[in-house]
């Protein structure tokens, strides 16, 4: 391939429910399978280690489960983390890995963008997790707003998790940075029949979101999903609730920077890596319509400069992560 074309993959599927062990082990494998097809960059969902806990959304505080969630995530520091580095760099592929990081006793919603040689090149968090969420995950520091990063032959990469995608001045932020390929790491979503109260919280509103973004940005978007399976409902404590979806609640699919969908529709309850080949000169002829940080963006209208955070100094994310040692 050329520099301006490459494979990758979108991964749906269930987690290891709150099991650090066996769910790095999942994540090994999954990446290792990337690798296998000739994907040079796999995103993943949102919290996909040690799963996302839906019965935020529908019960009151929890301890019990809530402790054992907190057990069973994932440090930055750990050797689970450092075994899936090691995974990236055997399978040769860019990992945008999703999940819930423990810092000494706070947890955030954490994404990593490990590079082939399994060195994190970018570490960020959730900005300002949603809702519910807000009981679990801290916010974010200021150097995630850093959300892009130069990937594979030099395309720059970007994420967002969730409903980071509904906030105007991040995107903006965000395609300021150039990005060219972005992961929207997910959760699964509820069940769209139940969703009569909650209609911003169905599957279809977080597709109109990821393919907005992909519109808007005129940018590449890897939309990877969690699932959930009825004989998990109980461990999860969303039995008879909205956060039980009987269809998996998955809707992961990759999308070009005009918006078209370029994988085939898939049962959102079935566990699957998607995959695209894409070329970069596509984010060229989508911008000569519309460039929003751009010919297309007006001075008049044009939000504050957002700063700019650096990527080196003590104060970062990123500098709490050691190099991978051989």
């Amino acid at each position: 391939m050329s520099s301006t074309t490459l494979k990758v993959a979108a991964v749906q599927a269930e987690p290891a429910w709150f099991d650090l062990q066996a769910g790095v082990t999942k994540v090994v494998s999954l990446i290792k399978e990337a690798g296998e097809n000739g994907a040079q960059l796999i995103g993943f969902p949102e919290s996909f280690i040690p799963g996302y806990p839906g019965c935020i959304w529908t019960g009151g505080f929890d301890p019990e489960l809530l402790v054992n969630f907190q057990k069973n995530c994932l440090s930055v520091k750990s050797e689970e983390f450092a075994t899936i580095r090691r995974a990236a760099r055997d399978a040769g592929i860019w990992v945008v890995l999703g999940y819930t990081e423990v810092d000494g006793y706070s947890m955030y919603c954490a994404q990593s963008f490990i590079n082939p040689e399994g060195q994190v090149v970018l570490h960020r968090r959730k900005t300002k997790p949603t809702g519910s969420e807000r009981t679990i995950w801290g916010d974010a520091p200021a150097d995630s707003l850093q959300t892009v990063v130069e990937g594979p032959n030099g395309i720059k990469i970007g994420g967002l998790n969730c409903w980071e995608h509904l906030q105007p001045l991040l995107r903006f932020h965000h395609y300021s940075l150039g990005c060219q390929i972005h992961v929207a790491s997910w959760p699964y979503m509820m069940d769209p029949s139940e969703a009569e109260i909650y209609h911003q919280h169905k599957p279809e509103m977080q597709t109109i979101a990821t393919r907005f973004t992909a519109l808007e940005g005129q940018t590449f978007v890897i939309c990877s999903t969690l699932i959930i399976t009825p004989e998990n409902y109980e461990k999860c404590r969303v039995t008879g609730t909205n956060r039980a979806p009987p269809n998996g609640g998955g809707f992961a699919a990759i999308y070009g920077p005009d918006g078209i969908q370029l994988t085939s529709d898939i049962d959102p309850g079935k566990e699957c890596i998607l995959y695209a080949d894409i070329n970069l000169d596509a984010i060229r002829l989508a911008k000569l319509s519309a460039d929003p940080v751009g010919h297309y963006s007006s001075s008049i209208a044009n939000p504050a400069t957002l700063v700019r955070y650096p990527s080196g100094g003590d104060y970062t994310l990123l500098s709490k992560i050691p190099p991978l040692e051989n």
